[in-house]
């Protein structure tokens, strides 16, 4: 009976433990969110450990980029000031979740292989080729996409504001170069390496 009382209280101290962890979402302006078990707000920066690591390995962020924070009992804690991106903080709130759904929803496969055939193009300048990569990212980051990649559930009314519209091209500009600054240094690199070894080998 002990046996079983005291393995009842072990499995109940454990599920306090792991909920009273899951506590804390960090919010963050450019759509990222952070897991954690607690936090502290300072003046210039907030501290907080991240859910699941150990307690005495604290981290900081900015408090300029945070948004809110996220509590247990479902309350917001505003940490943003409507001046950081001349936004209110319903704009502000509209234009995060742009920038979350872009993470979701944007998918161009063919920008990578685009940046992935210039890669392999430019390796015929041998390592002139270094920088067309980042060139070529640059380019087509400065493109926004037109028409927002959404499902057809997804909330129109939200999706049809300017700021949402903002925050989901900023992150689609974001996710095309960094796709292809990968893809093509990636190649490049393989190309790179072959036309060395072939010549090695001649």
């Amino acid at each position: 009976m002990h046996i079983l009382i005291g393995f009842t209280v072990f499995i109940l101290m454990n599920l306090i433990t792991h909920n009273s962890e899951a506590q804390v979402k960090i919010q963050m302006i450019n759509g990222k969110v952070i897991d954690a078990s607690s936090y502290t707000v300072g003046d210039l920066y907030i501290t907080y450990i991240k859910l699941g690591t150990n307690k005495s390995r604290s981290k900081k962020v900015d408090r300029y980029d945070v948004f809110s924070i996220l509590k247990a009992d479902s309350s917001e804690e505003m940490v943003y000031m409507p001046d950081s991106l001349d936004f209110s903080i319903k704009e502000a709130k509209e234009y995060i979740k742009g920038e979350q759904a872009a993470h979701l929803f944007y998918r161009k496969p063919a920008n990578s292989i685009a940046a992935a055939a210039i890669g392999v193009g430019s390796s015929v300048l041998s390592f002139y080729a270094l920088p067309v990569p980042m060139i070529y990212s640059v380019i087509i980051g400065r493109f926004n996409s037109k028409k927002l990649q959404l499902p057809d559930s997804y909330d129109q009314q939200l999706a049809s504001t300017e700021p949402f519209r903002l925050g989901y091209q900023k992150s689609a500009r974001n996710i095309k170069i960094q796709q292809s600054l990968k893809w093509g240094y990636i190649s490049l690199g393989i190309s790179l390496a072959a036309v060395i070894i072939y010549e090695k080998n001649k």
